[in-house]
């Protein structure tokens, strides 16, 4: 009988969806010391451009929702995500194993986005999307592509 109310404790506790027990996690509170030091962490907002613009922590760059799609920088260190409430498993997994193998040690912001601002953390509705935080957007000149439009307009 032990054994069989054992075996359904971890099975409530697999299925929980409780991220932590998966996943390296960090506090708002933590989060906030993090970005106040000299190299602080990139915030990866992966809940979709729509909720990206709605408003994000400052300075988060949009991951967009599919880590194929994302194309990490390479120079790894410590990277945050910030998911979506209903964020899949499989979907979970695979953005950790695309940021790792670019050499990124990654956290997912407990509580999210909501965790964030009970918190008292501070956000912004995004200037420019696909940016990496303090870069500039830049145009290529008209004319030096082709038709004769800019490759790319940040919006």
């Amino acid at each position: 009988m032990r054994v069989l109310i054992l075996i359904g404790v971890i099975l409530a506790l697999l299925g929980s969806g409780d991220v932590s027990a998966r996943w390296p996690t960090i506090s708002a509170q933590q989060l906030r010391a993090w970005l106040d030091a000299i190299d602080p962490p990139l915030i990866l907002d992966v809940r979709g451009r729509a909720d990206y613009r709605a408003g994000t922590i400052a300075g988060a760059l949009d991951g967009g929702v599919d880590p194929r799609g994302y194309l990490a920088d390479g120079n790894g260190g410590r990277l945050v995500l910030l998911l979506p409430e209903d964020a899949d498993e499989r979907v979970i997994d695979a953005w950790f194993a695309r940021l790792a193998n670019a050499g990124h040690q990654v956290w997912i912001l407990e509580g999210g986005l909501a965790g964030w601002i009970e918190a008292g953390g501070t956000t912004e509705v995004p200037e420019f999307s696909y940016t990496r935080p303090g870069s500039v957007p830049f145009l290529i000149p008209k004319g030096l592509c082709e038709a004769g439009e800019p490759s790319q307009v940040f919006d």
